[in-house]
């Protein structure tokens, strides 16, 4: 007489297969109910008028504030923002383009690198309406331009193609 054998310690391989499915089943289910219940806005990055801020904040800023007079084609501002010695503007397009602009009235290049653009490299310069701008590249195939004139130091970081940024920073104006 045979004695049934015992599936501990030496599974057979239908034991495996079934354990895996279950599993499988398993994470499945917990996937699923995980998108059932997270919460993701429509709009990601909600819009911000960034002309009417813009405009309340050029007379109070100790420099020459910097916008654009307007945005390329679906882009939106997402953030606007001034400090005492700091202005900030960022647009996006979509979930995957960002532009941002940054204006620090005081502290070196190096400094203001160091806050705004850490982990670039240098890669070349590049004249855009009339002024020579230093290109530098960063991790996540971000591009920065930097610009100095007296005590501002403009930072514009970027995802979106060189010409792209480029075009945004021909638009942009003190007026």
């Amino acid at each position: 007489m045979s004695t049934p054998r015992s599936s501990r310690g030496n599974p057979s391989m239908g034991d495996i297969v079934r354990s895996v499915v279950v599993i499988g089943l398993i994470i499945i289910g917990l996937y699923g109910i995980g998108k059932v219940f997270s919460d993701k806005p429509d709009t990601p990055t909600p819009a911000v008028d960034y002309a009417k801020l813009t405009d309340q904040a050029r007379p109070v800023a100790g420099f020459d504030l910097l916008a654009p007079s307007s945005l390329p084609k679906g882009w939106h501002a997402n953030a606007a923002q001034l400090n005492i010695d700091w202005w900030h503007l960022g647009i996006v397009k979509g979930d995957h383009d960002y532009i941002g602009l940054e204006q620090v009235k005081g502290i070196s290049v190096t400094r203001a690198l160091q806050r705004f653009a850490d982990g670039t490299r240098a890669d070349g310069r590049t004249d855009i309406g009339g002024e020579t701008w230093s290109v530098r590249k960063g991790p996540g195939d971000r591009t920065t331009y930097v610009l100095t004139k007296g005590e501002v130091t403009t930072v514009v970081v970027g995802t979106p193609s060189r010409s792209v940024i480029e075009d945004y920073i021909a638009s942009l104006s003190t007026s």
